[in-house]
């Protein structure tokens, strides 16, 4: 395995840890992890980015990302941490995991 897509698939993990947290109410420790998972979170749409600029066949829609995160934002902003989650767990997660499976 490539180290960028295991560099995901790690994200991928830290997210989900991310959104395990919300649900529980556990809003601070939740909070404080997001923060330093946004930065994973930036490497592998990074890395994914790099990945579809050398592979063309690569199907991956920037488009839906900016909207997933732009999503995310306005949850963060009006302070809901249960949409907050689900953006993360059923937008976020999901699409980046079916991009992973197709990377070589």
């Amino acid at each position: 395995m490539s180290s960028e897509k295991e560099q995901i698939k790690n994200t991928i993990n830290e997210v989900q840890k991310v959104v395990d947290l919300f649900y529980q109410q556990n809003d601070k420790d939740a909070f404080d992890k997001f923060l330093i998972v946004l930065e994973d979170m930036t490497n592998a749409i990074d890395n994914l980015a790099t990945y579809k600029n050398t592979n063309p066949g690569f199907a991956m829609d920037d488009k839906k990302i900016f909207s997933i995160l732009s999503n995310a934002m306005e949850a963060l902003e009006s302070d809901d941490k249960v949409l907050l989650a689900d953006i993360l767990q059923y937008d976020f997660i999901e699409y980046i995991e079916s991009l992973v499976e197709k990377m070589e």
